[in-house]
């Protein structure tokens, strides 16, 4: 699963943002959890911290306590609102930054949400900061590259298959990725890709139950509170579906655990 999910990415990045690429590979190593959940060290106006990777972020996120160690972080007069996989709605103002640095990459003016809750690490990378760039993210020897017009060159040369992707950007702020795939071969859905879910975790609105013939009263329940929000939560519902595959029928997943959230 760990290949596939590397695969997926290799190949998304590539066919999306192939413009204005950096002159030569720019590698970010990173540390892998247990759960798949990617973490790269990166500096905001020279102060480093530790940041979940996350392609489904939409957009960058600092914890509070990390925000209030940056000096020259400009608070602007937008906002925005995002949602959750759960559907729950976050609003956080916008701030900009001098600069963010990833390893050997730099880029300036980069936006941030910045929300006061507890998080274990100091925030979110989004894909916002590669949207001119293709990238690929290598599982196996837990790098992040940055492709230059060879390594991208070679990257596409080598390549097994490719899958389509939906871009998903919101007046320029946010940058998503979504792909079509069909559960039970009979269900085509969009869904977004997420390297911030970790290894193994597809969810679903618990709205297709009904069109895949799943009875909630028989499957397991777990009542689950936002991390963002503790006074709110959503109802998870969780069985084993047989068969997802992607849209050209390139990857087929059997036997796998799901879960269906109440919005």
């Amino acid at each position: 699963m760990r290949y596939l999910i590397s695969f997926i990415f290799l190949f998304l990045t590539h066919l999306t943002f192939a413009q204005n690429l950096v002159e030569k590979s720019i590698e970010i190593p990173f540390k892998l959890t247990n759960n798949g959940h990617i973490i790269i060290k990166a500096q905001v106006n020279g102060v480093e911290g530790n940041f979940v990777f996350d392609t489904g972020a939409g957009m960058n996120l600092l914890t509070k306590n990390f925000a209030d160690k940056v000096q020259g972080l400009e608070k602007t007069h937008h906002f925005h609102t995002g949602h959750r996989a759960t559907g729950e709605a976050i609003t956080s103002d916008l701030w900009q930054s001098e600069n963010l640095k990833i390893n050997n990459f730099k880029i300036t003016k980069e936006t941030f949400a910045v929300y006061d809750f507890n998080f274990p690490l100091d925030g979110l990378i989004s894909l916002t900061p590669f949207k001119n760039q293709p990238i690929t993210i290598d599982f196996e020897n837990k790098i992040l590259y940055i492709e230059s017009p060879k390594s991208f060159k070679k990257r596409l040369q080598n390549k097994d298959y490719e899958m389509p992707i939906v871009l998903d950007s919101d007046k320029g702020l946010t940058l998503g990725i979504a792909t079509y795939v069909n559960l039970e071969n009979q269900l085509p859905l969009l869904v977004s890709l997420d390297s911030g879910a970790g290894f193994g975790v597809y969810r679903f609105n618990a709205r297709y139950m009904q069109d895949l013939a799943i009875d909630s009263s028989k499957v397991k329940k777990e009542y689950r509170k936002s991390s963002f929000k503790p006074k709110h939560g959503n109802n998870f519902y969780f069985t084993t579906l047989s068969t997802m595959t992607n849209k050209n029928k390139n990857v087929t997943l059997k036997n796998f655990q799901v879960s269906f959230i109440k919005v």
